[in-house]
């Protein structure tokens, strides 16, 4: 099976992969021209050789392993008045999510579904200088879009389950992701507390209310018991998975410097639910090694497992 990324093309679609867990769906593919994950570092070149000669060693300047992950926290519910929220820290990166569910009319293209937006924006410190001289509000908005395409497509978001009544009632989700300080794999952290956000979630039981007379509008009866409500309806938990090839090794869960020395990133989507991989995304310019994939994406489905638990466990604890 070839695999071909083609960095000339913003969008190109990947051969589906004869590999156990990959699925029989086209793998989703998106190259970027710059590097949006990072704001714009620099160290010296002196310590850039000390790191990559630890890399080549299989060492790390925080003493972690290549593969090896950050210690990972969650606050579920950080945020009472929203839906759903979660504050999420690895490392030096510090994030906040929340989920904000609103009944709307549908719109009259697609007026038996429900809308899900997602928006990013970066804390005044994180902003002051971002990669290749990108503003916050820019690169906020590039990464929106690459989240809601990756995370929050048709196949991730059960939009139809969000409509209550064909073009009267549905609901409007948006999501707010505010990104505190970023200490490199923004775009995994941010994937991760989306899904502990969302898991959350619980959607209040709303019925509609027919008119009895003519001339009566259509009214909403709500139980907002906890018990009453529905989980958040996803079709997959997409959990983003970050690979770095810096030389010949692979890292994952990597800082904001070693991001700096990566020649080449590759982000595999890997959903929570089966551990099937479900999209692909390469960031920047660099050339990845195609042979070494198939072991690399074990290798993310092995990692989004070990997340998933750890989101449980986080879940279980709250209930």
């Amino acid at each position: 099976t070839s695999y071909q990324l083609i960095p000339s093309f913003p969008c190109v679609l990947l051969q589906s992969l004869q590999h156990p867990g990959c699925g029989s769906a086209l793998l989703q593919c998106l190259v970027l021209r710059r590097s949006s994950m990072q704001p714009l570092q620099r160290i010296s070149q002196a310590e850039k050789r000390f790191m990559l000669d630890g890399i080549s060693q299989g060492l790390r300047n925080d003493g972690r392993g290549l593969l090896d992950y950050r210690r990972i926290t969650f606050e579920l519910g950080p945020i009472p008045t929203a839906t759903g929220s979660c504050r999420l820290r690895a490392g030096e990166t510090d994030l906040l999510v929340t989920v904000k569910c609103d009944m709307a009319k549908p719109s009259p293209v697609q007026p038996d579904i429900g809308q899900f937006h997602i928006s990013v924006e970066c804390a005044a410190s994180v902003s002051v200088a971002l990669a290749d001289g990108w503003g916050g509000d820019d690169w906020g908005k590039r990464l929106s879009v690459l989240l809601e395409t990756l995370c929050a497509a048709d196949s991730m978001v059960d939009r139809r389950a969000l409509c209550l009544q064909p073009g009267l009632f549905a609901w409007d989700v948006h999501v707010d992701v505010l990104v505190l300080t970023c200490g490199g794999n923004l775009l995994d952290s941010i994937s991760l507390a989306l899904c502990a956000a969302l898991s959350d979630v619980v959607l209040p039981k709303v019925e509609v209310v027919e008119a009895m007379e003519e001339g009566e509008e259509v009214q909403l009866k709500v139980d907002d018991r906890p018990e009453a409500g529905t989980p958040f309806p996803m079709k997959r938990l997409p959990l983003c998975v970050t690979v770095t090839q810096i030389q010949d090794r692979f890292l994952l869960d990597v800082t904001s410097e070693e991001e700096i020395c990566a020649d080449a990133m590759l982000c595999v989507v890997v959903d929570g639910k089966t551990g099937d991989v479900v999209g692909l995304h390469k960031l920047g310019r660099g050339l990845f090694d195609v042979a070494s994939m198939p072991a690399m994406l074990e290798r993310c489905r092995g990692t989004a497992a070990v997340l998933i638990q750890q989101l449980d466990r986080e879940l279980s604890l709250r209930e």
